[in-house]
Order: structure tokens, then C-alpha cells, then sequence
């Protein structure tokens, strides 16, 4: 009911094109607060025809940013690269300081969405122009927030090399939190991992592990969860067995869902290797469990093709012939779900809607030189000419003494 109500006032402010455009923009925020993203992305819509016949370019920028952040908040991913786009735009033109964080964050938020689309080499041009405005702000939080989230993406591209040298700039260059260096640690860990250098991966998993959970509880979980895959990796089943049973029951106790099923199916792929196949089945099943209750990472889909192959094993066919169905539903969801990513990228053409935005800053860029060079010119060419007019000046001056100072010698050598 509240917010119907606010939603009548707001519109009728709009209507009645209110002035006071912080007031009207407040308003579309309150809405954004009470978390109902349809009706705020309706309000904001409504303020920003408002704010577009008003040429307000500062409450323009404003409400591009909150229309890209609600847009991803539902999944809208096209709509939102178009917001943070139209957004950015807007806050580079105008030039002004109160709208750098506001960028800042656009070009962190659209770094993000890219890079879940695949598109690096975008993210990290917009990861670059985050840093740019951040640099000029002197902003170290946000910059190393960026450099951070370079770090994901280079990891995510598997760019080990290059993801360990950012790494470790990151940490003798700025003064991090000590969560944010547990992070990193534990990053440091999964890019030697995927190197093939076990031991060294296990030794900064050890650092995590050993500065205890109070610092970082999910990093904690994921170092506890990693050192039991590089045991199990290397067929050490004991060690694989111990440490995922702790990142379970500390997954269970902290509530994080998503790491206690990744947990689970790593049990039951231990146990199978083990052939411990009751075991494996009853990890495979609580798994199994949580997916059914909604929870589900991109991959989860595997553990109905290795519940499959255990009864396949143990000669249960019928019941490996229809988990092995379930395997094929869930995988052609996830194929259906890449699909409608790929469609989403065809039918906004990101990688074109990218390039011409920075074929417009780069032309926004160029337009504010030629009109800072202009007025250098004007006020070069005044000075220029105030410069000659002196010298002018000083010589006539220069001259006038000297023919004075000429007259009072001839007056002095005369003798008459």
C-alpha cells in the first residue's frame, strides 16, 4: 500500500513537472529502498522523461545508473549494459565531480556483466576506465576494488601468470585490509592449482586455513574446500575425506548452501573413487536434495551422470536409466539457459553497443581537448600579443634613455 502511494505522488509530481527534481528523485530512491524492482524501474523511467526535457544531465546520469543496477537485479542483463551505457555517457560529459563515484560504479557494474558473458577483453576496458576516474580521484578503496575484480577476471580466463603478477602489485603497492589479503591468499592458491604446482597451492590454502575463520568465513570455506581437492587430486583420499567433512559442517553451520553442495558432491566423488559406493550415494543424495529445494550451481547437473554411473556399477540399470534421464533434463536446461545468453548477446550486439560507447568517449574526449585548446589559443594569442606590445614598449623606453642619456653627454662634453 505504501508503496502504490508513493508511487501515485511521484507520478503526479512528474505530471505536474515539480521543480524540484532531488525531491522527485528521493521519492523514485524510497521506492528503490522498500526493494520492489519492477515498480522502482517504472518510476524511474517516469522521472527520467522528466529529467531528459529538463536536460538535467546530472539527474539523467542518476537515474541511467539506477535503471542498469535494477535491470541486472532481474536478470535484464541487455536492458542493463544499455542503462550503464547511457549512464556513463551522460556522467563523462558532464564533467562533474559528483558524478565520478556514480561512474565509478558503473564501470565496475558493467566490467561485472561482461565478464560473466565471456566478453574480457571488454570487461577489462571498462575495469581500465574505472581506474582512470578513480586514479584522478585519488580513490584507493575503489581502485583496489577494481584491481581485485581484474584479478577475478584473469582467473576466470585462466591467466594464471598474469593474474599472479596483479596479485601480487595489488598487495606490495596498497595498503589492504587483512580480509582483502586473506582473499587474495586464497586466490594466489587457485592460480597455482591451475598451474599443476599442488604443494605451492596447498601452502597458501595452509595460510587461509591457519589465520582461522573469523577473518574471512567464506574465503575460509573455499581454502578448507581447496586443500581437500588438491588431496584428492593427488589420491590422497584420507586427507581429500578430512578436510571436506570440516568445510561441510562449517557450511552447515554458516549457512552457505552453494559451497555445502559443491562439498557434497566432492564427498561422493571421493567415496566413489574409493569405491565406497553406500557412501558416495548417500553424499550424492543430500546433494541431490538441495538441488531439488532450488539450489543449484551452473554445473550441478553432473551429479545426476555420476549417481547414474554408481548404479550403472553396482548393476541397478533401471535406476542408472533414470538418473541418467534426469542428467539429460538438467542438462538441456543449462544448454537452453546458454542459448538464451548467446540469443541476449545477438540481440543487443554487446560487443557493438561497447565499441560505439567508446567510439563516443573517444570522440567526447577529443571534443573537450579542441575546446580547452581553443580557449588556450584565445588567451595564448592575447598574451601573445600583450607580450609583443611590451617589447614594443621596453624598446621605445629603451631608446628614449638612451637618447637622453646621449643628450646629457653631449651636454656635459660641450664647451659652450
Amino acid at each position: 500500500m505504501r508503496v502504490t502511494i508513493i508511487l501515485l505522488f511521484v507520478f503526479s509530481a512528474f505530471s505536474a513537472f515539480s521543480e524540484d527534481l532531488s525531491r522527485d528523485y528521493e521519492n523514485v530512491m524510497d521506492i528503490y529502498r522498500q526493494g520492489d524492482y519492477p515498480i522502482t524501474r517504472e518510476a524511474a523511467q517516469n522521472f527520467l522523461e522528466v529529467a531528459k526535457a529538463k536536460e538535467d544531465i546530472f539527474y539523467m546520469a542518476k537515474t541511467y545508473y539506477l535503471l542498469g543496477y535494477v535491470c541486472s537485479q532481474t536478470d535484464d542483463f541487455g536492458n542493463a549494459i544499455i542503462y550503464y551505457l547511457e549512464g556513463a555517457r551522460h556522467a563523462e560529459i558532464s564533467e562533474r565531480e559528483d558524478l565520478e563515484g556514480s561512474l565509478i560504479a558503473i564501470y565496475k557494474n558493467l566490467a561485472v556483466i561482461l565478464g560473466d558473458y565471456g566478453h574480457y577483453e571488454l570487461s577489462h576496458k571498462f575495469i581500465n576506465e574505472g581506474l582512470r576516474v578513480a586514479g584522478k580521484r585519488k580513490d584507493e578503496s575503489q581502485i583496489i576494488v577494481l584491481l581485485n575484480n581484474r584479478i577475478h577476471e584473469l582467473l576466470e580466463e585462466q591467466k594464471m601468470d598474469q593474474a599472479l603478477v596483479q596479485i601480487d602489485s595489488l598487495l606490495n603497492n596498497f595498503q589492504v585490509s587483512e580480509q582483502r589479503r586473506i582473499v587474495m591468499t586464497n586466490k594466489i592458491g587457485v592460480a597455482y592449482s591451475s598451474l599443476g604446482e599442488n604443494r605451492k597451492a596447498l601452502e597458501y590454502y595452509g595460510k587461509v586455513i591457519a589465520a582461522g575463520p573469523e577473518i574471512s568465513p567464506e574465503t575460509y570455506a573455499l581454502s578448507v574446500q581447496n586443500a581437500g581437492t588438491i588431496h584428492l587430486d593427488e589420491k590422497e583420499y584420507d586427507k581429500a575425506i578430512s578436510f571436506y567433512l570440516k568445510a561441510y559442517e562449517f557450511n552447515i553451520d554458516k549457512g552457505f548452501i552453494l559451497k555445502e553442495l559443491r562439498t557434497l558432491e566432492k564427498m561422493g566423488q571421493t567415496y566413489s573413487e574409493l569405491g565406497d559406493y553406500d557412501q558416495a550415494l548417500h553424499y550424492y543424495q543430500k546433494a541431490i536434495d538441495l538441488i531439488e529445494d532450488g539450489h543449484q550451481t551452473p554445473t550441478s547437473y553432473e551429479i545426476f551422470r555420476e549417481v547414474s554411473k554408481v548404479y550403472s556399477t553396482l548393476g541397478a540399470y533401471e535406476t542408472a536409466l533414470e538418473y541418467g534421464r534426469q542428467y539429460s533434463e538438467h542438462l538441456e536446461q543449462f544448454i537452453a539457459q546458454q542459448k538464451e545468453i548467446e540469443e541476449l548477446d545477438k540481440k543487443y550486439n554487446i560487443q557493438l553497443l561497447t565499441d560505439r560507447y567508446f567510439d563516443l568517449l573517444a570522440a567526447n574526449t577529443e571534443k573537450q581537448e579542441t575546446e580547452r585548446m581553443a580557449k588556450f589559443g584565445i588567451a595564448g594569442s592575447s598574451l601573445f600579443f600583450l607580450a609583443l606590445l611590451l617589447i614594443v614598449l621596453y624598446r621605445n623606453h629603451r631608446v628614449k634613455r638612451e637618447i637622453e642619456n646621449q643628450l646629457k653627454s653631449i651636454e656635459l662634453l660641450s664647451e659652450v
